[in-house]
């Protein structure tokens, strides 16, 4: 009676945890999705990025390529408004939601957790709405270390977190599979496909770039081809 007993004990404590939901992107596009979510006219950025037009609907999904050095991280920062351009325009729909997962991840008080850090970007409300441990992106051990003891791959997945549970109606992605696993970077590209919003990603990944739903830009020194 005893040994049955035992076994159930351990059975209850080293039970397997329900795995997390899959990846998903949840923008509200809003009314205006017969607009565009972004435009820009004729941007120059010297010495970095030279680019006569560019469109992008509220449901769009751009690829944007090119070597190293291209514009391709500039185009990007300057679509979320993160650096303006030395010359020509840039028009974001009003009230548009933008997130960046920029390439270089710079995280300032790195001696706050990952669960400070979520709550802070996202605020109380939102967090506790979309608890961190609930996305399946940090492991549960990994929520409460420092920030400045995450690898560069856990970081990113704090990144990528945050990006889920605020909802960006233009998501702009900076070599999105870059340190994360290859179980993962299908699951996200599966996440791209359903996103309900604007999606721009700047990737070398060949596999990704196979894959692609969408239409392609492709920069060279600086210009668009």
């Amino acid at each position: 009676m005893r040994n049955p007993r035992q076994r159930l004990d351990q059975l209850v404590a080293d039970q397997v945890r329900k795995p997390p939901e899959p990846l998903r992107f949840t923008a509200t596009v809003g009314t205006a999705a017969s607009g565009p979510a972004a435009a820009l006219r004729r941007v120059r950025v010297p010495g970095r990025l030279a680019l006569e037009h560019l469109d992008l609907g509220a449901t769009d999904r751009l690829l944007v390529t090119g070597p190293n050095g291209a514009g391709k991280s500039t185009l990007l920062a300057v679509l979320a408004g993160r650096l303006a351009p030395a010359d020509g325009t840039v028009h974001r729909r009003r009230g548009l939601r933008v997130g960046l997962l920029a390439q270089d991840i710079a995280i300032d008080r790195p001696a706050r957790t990952a669960r400070t850090v979520y709550a802070e970007r996202l605020g109380p409300r939102r967090a506790a709405e979309v608890p961190l441990t609930t996305l399946g992106l940090l492991a549960p051990r990994d929520v409460d270390r420092p920030v400045a003891e995450l690898s560069v791959g856990q970081r990113r997945r704090l990144e990528l977190a945050l990006l889920v549970a605020d909802a960006p109606q233009l998501l702009l992605l900076d070599e999105p599979t870059n340190h994360l696993s290859p179980a993962l970077c299908e699951e996200l590209e599966d996440a791209l496909d359903s996103s309900p919003g604007a999606v721009v990603v700047a990737s070398h990944d060949r596999w990704l770039r196979r894959r692609w739903p969408g239409r392609e830009l492709r920069l060279t020194e600086g210009r668009s081809a």
